[in-house]
């Protein structure tokens, strides 16, 4: 371990090509190496962005990403750097990072540091867990959230002593210069109600519920609905549209690099999601902005918000509740600015970066002891 206790060398592998979706990881980083900490990153050479932000803030980058799930001549790079720098802790961000990892620190002082951030497919039965999260080599997991802590807890042998739950927080300042999009470049007026949905279509983003929901809204309100990312092409997708009574009332964005422009712009981000999420970006970045979401009641998002508080929590596969919801939102403008101011107050608290960084401290302490 290191001869100063107080100081920390820490070995990264993730992938930090996305500058949006990596940020709030990124950060940690660079904030731990901002109090004194020793920082070294594995990523991608096309991670320039985040390359260039570690550099300035004096963290090493090396830019050779495993590229297999078990690498002997990985393992050896791994070994190497381990030697070379006698690390304190290794974070795993990835399945490749993991797989190699737990390989490459036996017979090494380091204590493994894997994070999980998807709530599914963690079952005791699994092989490939062990050769992952299950392997004893893994000293401890980061759990993007409660759920995903008790789920993990009910397959996993000695979780007590294994598990720690730390969302990865943001910065509200991160926020100040998002600007909302000229709702009249998009087509619509100041009248008009918008309901982001921001996601790729896949099966467990549950979007034929909310198209079924829509049939069950009052036909008079407002409401727009801004489809956001890809895949909405799809037949059923677009037969389930064409039969909505809102189908007028649907526009398919595709992917915007302006997301979260469009997002602020809007007066409520619904996800329908019926099982995977960790903990859902979208509904973070949208509560930070102050708007309040209507989300469904599953693993991952049950620490987000406070149902009738700071937004609409609504139980998974029910489109009758989801049109509920929708109406009560669009109806009242009072009510979901309230609830909306109640959300960025509830990340501020709960989900802030600063609070991210001293629970990694706290858990270095706790392994250092």
């Amino acid at each position: 371990m290191a001869a100063n206790k107080d100081q920390y060398k820490i070995l990264v592998i993730s992938d930090y090509r996305s500058v949006g979706s990596s940020r709030p990881e990124a950060e940690i980083f660079i904030r731990l190496a901002q109090l004194g900490h020793q920082v070294h990153i594995i990523t991608h050479a096309d991670a320039h962005y985040y390359n260039q932000r570690f550099r300035e803030h004096g963290i090493s980058v090396f830019e050779n990403p495993p590229s297999k799930k078990i690498s002997i001549t990985y393992i050896r790079f791994l070994k190497n750097l381990l030697n070379e720098y006698t690390y304190d802790f290794v974070h795993t961000f990835n399945s490749k990072g993991l797989t190699n990892a737990v390989w490459a620190l036996s017979g090494s002082k380091a204590k493994l540091i894997a994070y999980r951030g998807y709530a599914g497919q963690t079952h005791w039965y699994d092989p490939m867990m062990y050769l992952k999260y299950f392997h004893p080599r893994v000293d401890h997991i980061i759990c993007v959230s409660q759920d995903i802590e008790i789920i993990l807890s009910r397959n996993m042998a000695g979780a007590r002593k294994k598990l720690t739950t730390i969302p990865k927080g943001h910065d509200p300042a991160w926020y100040m210069s998002i600007l909302p999009v000229d709702r009249k470049t998009l087509g619509f007026t100041e009248h008009d109600i918008l309901v982001c949905f921001l996601a790729n279509v896949r099966p467990f983003k549950g979007l034929p519920y909310l198209l079924k929901a829509t049939h069950l809204i009052p036909a008079s309100l407002p409401i727009h609905f801004l489809f956001i990312g890809h895949g909405y092409d799809e037949p059923s997708i677009r037969q389930a549209m064409d039969s909505s009574p809102y189908k007028e009332n649907f526009h398919l964005l595709g992917f915007r690099s302006d997301a979260r422009e469009v997002l602020a712009a809007c007066a409520c981000l619904i996800q329908t999601s019926t099982h995977g999420e960790g903990l859902s970006k979208s509904v973070v970045e949208s509560m930070f902005l102050g708007i309040a979401p209507i989300i469904t009641d599953i693993p991952g998002n049950h620490d987000l918000l406070k149902d009738g508080e700071s937004g609409w929590m609504v139980p998974i596969k029910d489109s009758p509740s989801i049109a509920k919801a929708l109406t009560e939102m669009a109806s009242d403008k009072s009510e979901r600015t309230r609830r909306g101011i109640h959300a960025k107050e509830h990340m501020r608290m709960h989900f802030h970066i600063d609070q991210t960084v001293k629970r990694f401290v706290d858990l270095y302490e706790r392994l250092n002891l």
